[in-house]
C-alpha cells in the first residue's frame, strides 16, 4: 500500500464529491451534512492525530485518565442526545458508561492484556466508549419506548400484586438485549461478512494476518463486556426512574 500523506488525503476528496454527488442526483437532503461531516470529521481528526503524539510522548498517568474521562463525558453526552423518549437522561448514561468502561479496561490491566501506556489506554479506549455510547442510548431509547406503550399491561400486573420488577421484567430483559445486538450481530459473522477495523488496520500496516486477528479477537471480547455491563447498568438505571419506592408507575417522567 502507499504511503499516505496529506496528499492522498485531498486526493481521496474525490470520493466524498462522488458520494455527493449520488446524493443529489437522487435528491437525498444530505449533501451538506457529508460536507460539512467531510470537514468536520479532517480537522477533528487530524486535531486528534497531533493530540495523542503529544500524550504518548509524556506518558502521563493522570493525563490518560483525564483523556478518557473527557472521552465518556463527551460519548454520554451525545448519547443522550440521540434518546428522545426520555429526557434529561445524562446521568444514566454517564454512570453505565462510566461503569462499563472502567470495569472493562480495569480487568484488561489485571490480567495484564495490555499495559498503562497511552498508546494502547486510549486507542482501546475509544472502541470501548463508542460501543458503549451506541449500547446506552439504544437501550434507553427502547426501555422507555416499551414501559410507556405497555402502561395497561404493567399497571395489571402490579395491581395483582407483582413487584415493579416482575411487572417490567421482559421490557427490561428486552431493551438490554437491544443494546448488545450490534456487538451480537458482530461476532456472529466476523471475519466471514467483514473485516473490522482493528485486524484491517493492522494488515495495511504490514503485520501478520494471525497477528491482527489475535488482537481482533480480544478487541472484540473487550467490546463484549463494555457492551454488556453498559447495557445492564442502564436499564438498572432507567426503569427505576418509571416506578415509586410504593411498586407503582409513574406518569410523569
Amino acid at each position: 500500500m502507499n504511503h499516505i500523506g496529506f496528499t492522498q488525503v485531498f486526493i481521496s476528496l474525490l470520493l466524498v464529491a462522488i458520494s455527493i454527488g449520488i446524493s443529489r442526483y437522487w435528491r437525498i437532503p444530505v449533501a451538506k451534512d457529508m460536507a460539512l461531516g467531510s470537514v468536520r470529521a479532517f480537522i477533528q481528526l487530524v486535531a486528534v492525530g497531533y493530540l495523542l503524539k503529544i500524550i504518548f510522548n509524556l506518558e502521563q498517568p493522570w493525563l490518560i485518565i483525564l483523556v478518557i474521562l473527557v472521552m465518556i463525558t463527551v460519548g454520554a453526552q451525545a448519547a443522550s442526545s440521540r434518546v428522545k423518549s426520555l429526557k434529561g437522561c445524562f446521568g444514566i448514561t454517564m454512570g453505565a458508561m462510566l461503569i462499563g468502561s472502567l470495569v472493562t479496561i480495569g480487568l484488561m490491566l489485571v490480567l495484564r492484556i495490555i499495559a498503562f501506556e497511552a498508546r494502547y489506554i486510549i486507542p482501546l479506549g475509544g472502541m470501548i466508549i463508542g460501543n458503549s455510547m451506541n449500547a446506552s442510548a439504544l437501550t434507553i431509547d427502547r426501555l422507555s419506548s416499551d414501559i410507556r406503550n405497555n402502561r395497561l399491561a404493567i399497571e395489571s400486573s402490579l395491581s395483582l400484586g407483582k413487584s415493579w420488577r416482575e411487572a417490567s421484567g421482559k421490557y427490561v430483559r428486552a431493551a438490554a438485549t437491544t443494546g448488545m445486538i450490534s456487538i451480537l450481530n458482530f461476532m456472529k459473522t466476523v471475519g466471514i461478512v467483514a473485516l473490522p477495523g482493528a485486524m484491517t488496520g493492522m494488515i495495511l500496516a504490514g503485520a501478520k494476518p494471525l497477528d491482527a486477528v489475535l488482537l481482533q479477537i480480544v478487541v472484540a471480547y473487550m467490546i463484549l463486556l463494555a457492551v454488556t455491563t453498559t447495557s445492564i447498568v442502564t436499564v438498572e438505571l432507567t426503569v427505576r426512574k418509571f416506578f415509586s419506592r410504593f411498586h407503582q408507575l409513574k406518569y410523569e417522567v
